[in-house]
């Protein structure tokens, strides 16, 4: 018998414990949030709940989570300094003594460690999570998160490992009992057994054997991790151990690549090997080294020691040291004279002590260069090239190791990945070299960052993972289009490493993990990285199959202020964030986010402004309800055509469609395409015809994440938004790109009409623009969709304007077929639209049909049927004649009735007015048109002139008895 168990009932919510009984919560809370104590600062309200510590004061706010504080300070009486976990520092301040006291003794229970694993908030916010559907767990997809053995699969089949030879996996460690801090399943050569790991883990510090966790498809060369021998000062040595090295250089021999003889079985399924059948028995190749050595391409080994030679042969006396050259043969050592973990955090001390210091220090860079941060992170990426070199160039065997191997061994190997496969620089494979380098490999997060269960002796704490993070941003920094997530994902990563709000950083490795079941019980920051993909993708990634080789000096680097120094520098006399009359705590600075700075930034970019002035305020200022100053503080979100509109205030989802640009750009043909514009608002209203968008993926991406030009100052993670000026102005410009698509292909549907109805079937038009898109499309790489653009039929029955054809839709004169060149130009018939060379179009004739009463170019055909017509309206005993269509041939009439196309019956048959015989009378004194007869003589007369082809003259007819003739009137 099952009893559901609420959220409710496991994790209660508390009632705040208020200074106050006029306080109220000033921030909104997620998912198991309860605030505990509400106060009063100097200048404003602070809070303290079970997530996070707040505290306003106008016009700037500061925002901690609780496992973000490293420790904090009482001094001066009335200030409580707060040095955090990413080098920033704050200082709030009291009123008093005594609540500054106690609000210290507050702060300090709560960051205190927790009895049980229970106690973090993580396990709190994931069961109240799952009752509100929070996020991405409302969707069925929250429940597809990655298996265990999900990565190691995909991995295995996407790097071709050659399972039935060389390679084969090892299940000797499924219960974690051949090595607790490593994976349950290991790859190996295939000629080592699970005897011989046994034997190998023994002579292995922390029993971390060599295990391959990378392989180059082209040449074969594999990386490799593992911990230092434990030589000792008696010099041990392990001949399981040199064999198992051994085995690794002949088996990268073996399976040398996709163009070797043997890569025919490396290429698998996931799920092509079958884990019971390896028991410890060699599988069926049986003499590796021979055939490898008869090839002659066995190549050395490179093992990389992260350590100085000094510090390998000091480890000696703990019982650790290096590999013997003259043991190992077939491998040549080389140190990489890294920092252990004491000195990086000595580092990262110094640093924190820095961001915290007054700004306007006139030595700050000499300060930055004695806090040696840059030169540790310069050699992690020299090391790091060093291994791809090998890997890449020398296609060599490598393997990694420090003294433990769960430090500066990760960092290494995954930077070295990272530069290597393009795979690990998309948002998937990220994911994937965090899971299998840093936390199945087992680098201790808990005792690093000092957090959850981990050990409480400061000495084992030191900024190992965020070190690494700030690698990749220096290396995001100088390859912006080869990384798919963008800054604001690595800010949010290294902020969640410590806020203790997800479960993935909790425990120390996967054997922790699963004994305490965290997966089950918290949410992932993968899902919730995967629930914002507009906030977190790089909007300048482009796919590219190549290595990269970065820059590794100290000039190359530079400080990574988002993390930590911040942008909101205000009030604070010491450097930090002071929370008292001026604070400046939100993370939202004159450069990442501050509104006022990005509302004036976008208006010049918007209006072509050259300048741009910083704003001289960058703390985030709560604007108050008056709309004067909210409209002169932020901008119109209706410039941006897709991003959402606020209504009543609350946010909505961006639209499917595109509205128009406030300042559409309009792009013209040498002559005009006239369009009706009766047609024109019904092709507006109807939308008979679809338009798919430029690039689908990323308009789905902008409507999912519903990104606004001013989002609320906090995310949905109850942390502070970091916003991307880069992104944001990309965001933007990829927008009005798109309803400028929109827009010209509205008009090419609209110049297709004009087509249909001049005479071109549909196979001609598509077949001449496809060869022209083909042209286009190879010079600018888009692909184009033209030809899924809706056909609609015509509708002939209203009177229109003749509609030109363009031209570029024809390359040879529709009446002698002679092609045009520079030579021959291209004219209009002004009757019935089409293209002709001069010969075909030398006459010049009125068309009072048109509205044209001067003398326009029109085709030698036309001419005739407007000769015709012109003597049969000045003759009443005349039929009408039916004018060319757009082939040459006389129109059918359409209906069996009396309708005629030229003119209107209706109007025929209705006398002429007063006021219509005024008008007649002043026109025939202005143009000396007589009687018919004369008017017939003047027709005949007119001298044809080259110049008189224009038809953009305004003018209006009067048609009315067939007796009176034509009348027009000239504007």
């Amino acid at each position: 018998m099952f009893t559901m168990v609420k959220a409710s009932e496991v994790f209660p919510m508390r009632s705040p414990i208020k200074d106050s009984d006029s306080l109220a919560p000033v921030h909104p809370v997620i998912p198991g949030e309860c605030v505990l104590f509400l106060g009063e600062t100097r200048g404003g309200v602070i809070s303290l709940s079970n997530y996070r510590l707040y505290a306003s004061c106008p016009p700037g706010f500061l925002n901690i989570p609780l496992g973000l504080i490293d420790h904090l300070e009482q001094r001066d009486l009335f200030f409580i300094h707060i040095y955090c976990k990413d080098a920033r520092s704050y200082r709030i301040q009291f009123s008093s003594t005594n609540t500054c006291e106690e609000w210290s003794r507050r702060i300090m229970d709560e960051i205190s460690p927790p009895v049980k694993i229970e106690d973090i908030f993580a396990f709190a916010h994931f069961a109240w999570a799952c009752e509100t559907s929070f996020e991405e767990l409302s969707s069925s997809s929250s429940s597809g998160e990655m298996s265990d053995f999900t990565w190691f699969r995909s991995e295995l089949a996407r790097l071709r490992f050659d399972l039935q030879g060389a390679w084969r996996v090892s299940m000797a460690n499924m219960d974690h009992k051949l090595c607790p801090t490593y994976p349950q399943e290991l790859l190996l050569p295939a000629s080592i057994s699970d005897s011989v790991l046994e034997k190998v883990a023994q002579f292995r510090s922390a029993k971390r054997i060599p295990a391959v966790v990378w392989r180059n498809t082209a040449n074969g060369a594999v990386l490799a991790r593992c911990s230092q021998p434990e030589v000792g000062w008696l010099g041990w040595r392990s001949s399981d151990d040199e064999e198992l090295v051994r085995a690794i250089a002949e088996a990268c021999a073996y399976d040398s690549g996709t163009t070797s003889r043997h890569s025919s079985g490396s290429d698998i399924s996931s799920g092509s090997y079958d884990p019971v059948c390896h028991s410890g028995e060699i599988p069926s190749l049986k003499d590796l080294s021979a055939e490898a050595a008869a090839r002659g391409e066995v190549r050395k080994v490179l093992i990389i020691d992260a350590r100085s030679y000094a510090a390998a042969v000091g480890n000696r006396a703990r019982g650790g040291g290096v590999e013997c050259p003259e043991y190992y043969p077939n491998a040549e050592i080389l140190f990489m004279n890294l920092a252990n973990i004491h000195r990086i955090r000595n580092s990262f001390q110094a640093l924190r002590s820095l961001c915290h210091a007054p700004p306007d220090q006139t030595s700050w860079f000499q300060a930055l260069d004695s806090t040696k941060w840059l030169h540790h992170m310069s050699g992690l990426l020299r090391a790091s090239v060093r291994s791809v070199t090998a890997l890449q160039t020398e296609g060599r065997p490598v393997i990694v190791h420090c003294s433990d191997g769960w430090d500066r061994t990760p960092q290494i190997v995954s930077l070295s990945q990272l530069l290597l496969d393009p795979y690990y620089r998309t948002l998937e494979g990220f994911q994937v070299l965090v899971e299998k380098e840093w936390l199945d490999f087992g680098h201790k997060m808990a005792d690093r960052c000092g957090q959850g269960l981990g050990c409480s002796d400061v000495n084992e704490r030191s900024p190992i993972f965020l070190q690494w993070l700030d690698c990749v941003h220096q290396l995001l920094l100088q390859f912006p289009c080869h990384f798919e997530f963008n800054l604001t994902f690595l800010v949010k990563l290294a902020e969640h490493t410590y806020s203790n709000l997800f479960g993935t950083f909790l425990a120390n490795s996967l054997s922790e993990r699963r004994r305490l079941r965290v997966k089950e019980r918290t949410r992932s920051i993968w899902g919730y990285l995967r629930s914002h993909p507009g906030k977190f993708r790089n909007f300048l990634f482009v796919r590219r199959d190549e290595v990269l080789w970065p820059r590794c000096e100290v000039r190359d680097l530079l400080l990574w202020q988002d993390v930590y120094v911040g942008e909101g520098v205000g009030g604070s006399l010491l450097g930090g964030k002071e929370v008292s009359s001026s604070q400046g705590g939100s993370r939202e600075g004159s450069e990442n986010g501050g509104e006022n700075g990005l509302a004036e930034e976008i208006d010049k970019l918007q209006n072509g402004s050259k300048e741009s002035t910083p704003d001289v305020c960058p703390e985030y200022r709560r604007k108050s309800s008056d709309s004067s100053e909210e409209s002169a503080g932020c901008l119109d979100p209706s410039q941006f055509p897709n991003f959402p509109q606020p209504a009543n205030g609350q946010p909505v989802p961006a639209s499917n469609t595109t509205p128009r640009l406030e300042r559409r750009s309009v792009i013209e043909s040498s002559t005009d395409t006239l369009v009706p514009e009766s047609e024109l608002q019904k092709s507006k209203k109807s939308h008979n015809y679809t338009l798919p968008p430029l690039n689908t993926q990323f308009e789905e991406t902008m409507n999912s994440s519903s990104i606004s030009v001013f989002s609320d100052p906090l995310d949905s993670d109850g942390l502070v938004a970091h916003h991307n000026q880069v992104q944001r102005r990309m965001v933007e410009i990829f927008s009005s790109h798109q309803a400028e698509v929109t827009a010209l292909r509205r008009d090419l549907h609209m110049s297709r009409l004009a087509l249909t109805q001049a005479g071109l079937k549909t196979d001609q038009i598509l077949s001449q623009e496809e060869h022209q898109e083909h042209f286009m499309d190879g010079r600018s790489g888009v692909e184009s969709t033209t030809s899924e653009v809706s056909w609609e039929a015509v509708d002939d029955t209203e009177t229109r304007p003749t509609l030109w054809v363009p031209d570029h839709a024809a390359s040879s004169c529709m009446g002698c077929h002679t092609q045009f060149w520079f030579g021959r130009r291209k004219h209009h018939c002004r009757s019935c639209g089409r293209l002709f060379c001069s010969e075909c179009s030398e006459q010049a004739v009125p068309i009072p049909a048109e509205q044209l009463y001067q003398p326009v170019r029109v085709c030698d055909q036309c001419f005739m049927h407007l000769s015709q017509l012109a003597g049969a309206c000045l003759d009443p005993t005349t039929q009408p004649v039916i004018p060319c269509d757009n082939t040459g041939q006389e129109k059918e009439n359409p209906t069996a009735d009396n309708e005629e196309t030229a003119v209107d019956a209706a109007t025929l048959d209705q006398s002429p007015t007063s006021e219509e015989k005024a008008v007649e009378k002043q026109l025939e004194e202005r143009l000396n048109i007589g009687a018919a007869e004369c008017q017939v003589e003047q027709l005949d007369k007119i001298e044809l002139k080259p110049e008189a082809t224009s038809c953009n003259k305004e003018v209006e007819v009067e048609v009315n008895n067939p007796s009176s003739g034509v009348e027009v009137k000239v504007n």
